[in-house]
This record gives C-alpha cells, sequence and structure tokens, in this order.
C-alpha cells in the first residue's frame, strides 16, 4: 500500500506512520506538511491511502486539499484525521468525497478498525452525516479489508501458487511474502489456507 500522511506536525506524522506500519504492509510512504505540498507530490505519487489534517498552514485548508486531491487521486482512499470532531465539518468532508472523518483522539486500535472499515469500501463517518439512506454493504460489494498488495499475496495463494512462485511472480523478497501473508491473517482471523479459500469464495475474490 501507498501511504500519503498530510498533517503540518512532524509527530504525528510519525506517530501514525509508526502504527500504519504494525497493521498493514507499508509498500511506500510520502509526507507533506501543507496542502500544497501534498498536491505535488499526489502528481507523482499513487497513493493508495491518504490521512489529511484539516487545519494547516500555507492558506489551502483540508477541505479544499480534499477536493483537489480527489480529483488527481481518484481511486485512493482518502480519510480526514482531526482534532475537530465538528458535525459540519464531516458533512463537508462526506460531501467534497472523503471516505472517512476520524478524530486524533481516537486509540490504536479503533483507529486501525476504522480504516479497514474504510478500506474495505465502507464510509466511516458520524451517522447523522451518513444518514438513514445508507446502507451497510453487502459481501457482493464489500472488499476485504487488505490493501491491494495484500490482496495480490491472498489471490495467488488461495489459487495454490508457492511463497516463492508468488515472490517471484510480485517480484519481492520471501521474506515480504511472509510478512504480507501474516498481515492478512491476522486481519481475516485465520491462517488456515482452507479457510482463506473459503473467504475468497464468500467475497467474490476468484
Amino acid at each position: 500500500m501507498n501511504l500519503l500522511i498530510v498533517d503540518d506536525h512532524e509527530i504525528v506524522r510519525d506517530g501514525l506512520f509508526m502504527i500504519l506500519q504494525t497493521a498493514y504492509c507499508i509498500d511506500k510512504k510520502e509526507c507533506a506538511s501543507d496542502g500544497y505540498e501534498a498536491i505535488s507530490i499526489a502528481a507523482t505519487f499513487p497513493a493508495d491511502l491518504v490521512l489529511l489534517d484539516l487545519s494547516m498552514p500555507g492558506g489551502l485548508d483540508g477541505l479544499s486539499t480534499l477536493e483537489k486531491l480527489r480529483k488527481t487521486l481518484p481511486k485512493a482512499k482518502i480519510v480526514i484525521f482531526s482534532m475537530f470532531e465538528d458535525i459540519s465539518f464531516q458533512k463537508k468532508a462526506y460531501e467534497k468525497g472523503a471516505d472517512g472523518y476520524l478524530i486524533k483522539q481516537l486509540k490504536r486500535d479503533a483507529l486501525v478498525l476504522s480504516l479497514d472499515q474504510i478500506l474495505a469500501n465502507q464510509k466511516v463517518f458520524n451517522s447523522s452525516v451518513l444518514g438513514t439512506e445508507h446502507h451497510p454493504m453487502s459481501s457482493q460489494n464489500l472488499e476485504l479489508p487488505i490493501t491491494k498488495r495484500e490482496r495480490e499475496v491472498f489471490t495467488l495463494t488461495v489459487k495454490g501458487y508457492t511463497l516463492k512462485d508468488i515472490a517471484s511472480k510480485l517480484t519481492i523478497s520471501d521474506k515480504t511474502v511472509e510478512n504480507y501473508r501474516q498481515k492478512i491473517g491476522e486481519k481475516l482471523e485465520t491462517h488456515k489456507r482452507h479457510e482463506w479459500v473459503e473467504i475468497a469464495k464468500k467475497y467474490h475474490v476468484l
């Protein structure tokens, strides 16, 4: 997964990365301290997940940055990560194309759980923002809570490819494949291959 963290505080950027690298397999990471820098990075960096602060220096706030990033990265999951819990901010973020709105006061496990849901194509906002018309997705259109690269490893594993075959096919090391499989097993709460096959059927992976 390619990760882009946009926040003007270095300690927040570093803290987020420390948490996320233990929960996900991060292929590449970029950081920006303001909206203009984030837009510049996004022009050449195909981010899969963007964590974006609302209040930043430089004259371009998070909501304006969100609008521009959404055009540059149409397939990325863009998540507002802010200290402000105000519903009006959440509504604006939702309207401008954010996939979620998370509060900086969240505990580690709650943060990872929320990101898992977002990566599985769910919108994570206060319920009053989503309204009564928003319904949970069925397994037919709900994706597995794993990253793009983890999905590749998962699919090849389910199809019967060996560890060395997967490493060769994805041009990564055997150890990296092992790490991906470990992360996938933790997220799916099982490391058993036959159970992975059943999960693949349920989510229409194959």
